[in-house]
């Protein structure tokens, strides 16, 4: 018995998982780290302003800082060992990230990318850890806007548990939809085309599995009671009565509260970094979402302390000027379980 109960501790610790009552949970999280670019002009791309002749100044040492910077936070994120999903959204290419990964997080993450169309170059990524969770598939979702625009591709990820052979699966989507630049209303159709892409996907795998598991995450670019969410998306606040099909936008109650969010505009806190969920995500089978577990990750390192933006989440740029901080969004997360019987 004695020996049983040591080998159980053991797949535990292995596993960097937390146990409860027949249990397994792990963290996912989303995060926004502001322009991880290299310092080489990339000629396809609209990334002149990060060289160190260009406008921004980006360096070697302003890179290398970066790489430290957004280290200190993953490893904070991961303080228990049981960060299993990190989404992040404006990463150049893939160079960076497995930069990131293998000299400075020195993780086991697994990296899920793909060069997007982006006129900046800056695309979403997808790192997982595989002891956690074992890829079974993973697609890129092209959103076609009108006209020239472009925007980063949706990542799609299908996981199951490393100790599972069953046919549970959780579904994970990866979002930065087009941005607000040029004003809300005239850049609203861009996100409204977003939100429908993903709702077809989303569609097609709850005709298959009403019950299905899915998380997704990312920086919309619009709020919970936005069209493109709320309409468009059908992602509504936690309630009893939700329709067939809905989805459950995590985050709404931070859209409710004045002092929560994840990023600052004009000195009012807004929520454009989310986590929405399927209806499957809130029984207790295979995957669900743990109940009010959804926050900012609001260290008091990425807030600025003094000065006009004190309270500001720190920004690595202002105004074009280099400020030293990580971010101008707060990571986001959560926490997830997975029943075994």
């Amino acid at each position: 018995m004695q020996s049983l109960c040591s080998l159980l501790i053991l797949i535990i610790l292995a596993g960097g998982f937390s146990q409860v009552s027949g249990q397994i949970s792990f963290q996912a999280a989303f995060w926004n780290v502001e322009n991880l670019f290299d310092t080489t002009d990339a000629p396809a791309t609209q990334d002149e302003q990060f060289t160190p002749s260009g406008s921004y100044e980006w360096t070697d040492e302003r890179l290398t800082k970066k790489f430290h910077d957004l280290t200190e936070v993953i490893h904070d994120l991961d303080s228990e060992h049981d960060l299993a999903i990190l989404g992040l959204a404006e990463i150049e290419n893939f160079s960076v990230l497995e930069q990131l990964n293998l000299e400075f997080v020195r993780r086991d993450f697994k990296i899920i990318h793909k060069e997007s169309p982006d006129e900046r170059g800056i695309d979403c990524a997808l790192l997982y850890d595989p002891q956690k969770l074992v890829l079974t598939d993973e697609h890129f979702i092209p959103i076609f806007l009108a006209g020239d625009e472009k925007t980063r591709d949706i990542i799609e990820a299908e996981f199951r548990i490393p100790s599972e052979t069953g046919q549970s699966r959780l579904y994970v989507f990866i979002n930065h939809w087009p941005s607000r630049w040029g004003g809300q209303a005239e850049t609203d159709p861009l996100r409204r085309k977003a939100a429908a892409t993903l709702r077809i996907r989303i569609d097609q795998i709850l005709v298959n599995d009403p019950k299905a598991d899915i998380i997704i995450m990312g920086d919309f670019n619009d709020h919970p009671n936005d069209p493109s969410l709320n309409q468009v998306l059908r992602a509504q606040p936690l309630k009893s009565n939700a329709c067939p099909g809905d989805l459950i936008n995590t985050t709404w109650k931070l859209h409710e509260d004045p002092n929560a969010g994840t990023i600052m505009y004009r000195g009012d806190w807004g929520v454009l970094d989310q986590i929405i969920i399927s209806s499957g995500m809130l029984d207790k089978n295979a995957f669900s979402w743990v109940l009010h577990s959804s926050d900012p990750f609001r260290p008091d390192y990425l807030i600025e302390s003094d000065g006009k933006y004190a309270g500001w989440p720190f920004r690595m740029y202002r105004s074009g000027r280099y400020q030293g901080g990580y971010s101008d969004h707060l990571p986001i997360f959560c926490s997830v379980s997975y029943s075994n019987y």
